[in-house]
């Protein structure tokens, strides 16, 4: 049979994939891209998605922008590339970050004759992934899931499962946050934190855990005005951040990409409405 692909969400889970799997950590994929931030349109080829989603990446300051070219546009190639009759393993976990992944991998796979499984890997620790992949399962890649992410209608996520956490990263229907911005200012509001204390006490409300911590600290600098940052790093809430949190004040809009999504001025104001589980539109663009 023809050599298997191993495809894996990030470096972290690389050493012990290699050792359950028995291949060497440089043959295996890591995808390395974080999905929930920035830009995903519809409209894009593979190859011009890498170069949007790494100037993204680059803007963000995680990471220069050929650098970042060059391991997207290498993740991708291995990845078509590879016998169409030859097996691949998927090794993603159940959380937000890996199921925006996977649909992207699914995407790419789809219409492949050759068998495609997926682990699920444990997000505790240890991980036992030697068990995990015993119990790996039949995957059938389709582009459904990947599609619904970068349509620009958000309404399209709800019909993927595993999106509904990105759903409630839309602005709320009655305050303007989404549900990790509400979360940082809640977190805020006792007094400033550090940027090690604020991640910890935001994972800890994520249940499953998703974000990274530079992601997180992202989404608090994108909160100004409503949080402030000192020279030291230290976040803390603000005058403007307290209405809002209390319902006295919108957040106001900022331009940002959810997926395929475009938010801001002049765009269509989607919102989500947590009570009633529906995506709407609140007033005209």
């Amino acid at each position: 049979m023809a050599e298997t692909l191993h495809v894996i969400p990030g470096d972290e889970i690389g050493a012990e994939v290699a050792d359950v799997a028995g291949v060497d950590v440089a043959d295996l994929v890591p995808w390395r891209d974080v999905l929930h931030d920035g830009p995903v349109p519809a409209w894009l080829p593979p190859d011009e998605l890498a170069r949007v989603r790494a100037a993204h990446l680059a803007t963000r300051g995680w990471t220069p922008e050929a650098a970042a070219l060059k391991v997207l546009t290498e993740r991708d190639d291995r990845v078509a590339s590879h016998p169409d009759d030859a097996p691949v393993v998927l090794w993603f976990e159940q959380d937000l970050y890996c199921a925006l992944q996977l649909a992207q991998v699914s995407d790419r796979l789809a219409g492949r004759s050759g068998p495609v499984w997926l682990v699920d890997v444990p997000q505790s620790e240890p991980r036992g992934l030697s068990p995990a992949y015993e119990q790996r399962i039949v995957h059938e890649p389709n582009r459904h899931a990947f599609a619904a992410l970068r349509s620009d209608d958000p309404r399209a996520w709800l019909d993927v499962p595993a999106f509904g956490r990105l759903v409630e990263e839309l602005p709320d229907v009655a305050s303007g946050l989404s549900r990790l911005e509400r979360e940082i200012l809640e977190a805020l509001r006792p007094g400033p934190l550090p940027t090690s204390e604020l991640f910890a006490q935001v994972s800890a409300l994520e249940q499953p855990p998703w974000i990274a911590d530079a992601p997180l600290w992202a989404v608090a600098d994108d909160l100004a005005p409503l949080v402030g940052r000192a020279v030291d790093g230290t976040y803390a809430i603000t005058r403007d951040g307290v209405d809002v949190l209390r319902g006295r004040a919108d957040r106001p809009r900022v331009s940002r990409w959810l997926g395929g999504v475009e938010l801001g001025p002049g765009r269509p104001d989607w919102r989500y409405d947590s009570n009633r589980r529906l995506v709407v539109v609140v007033g005209p663009a």
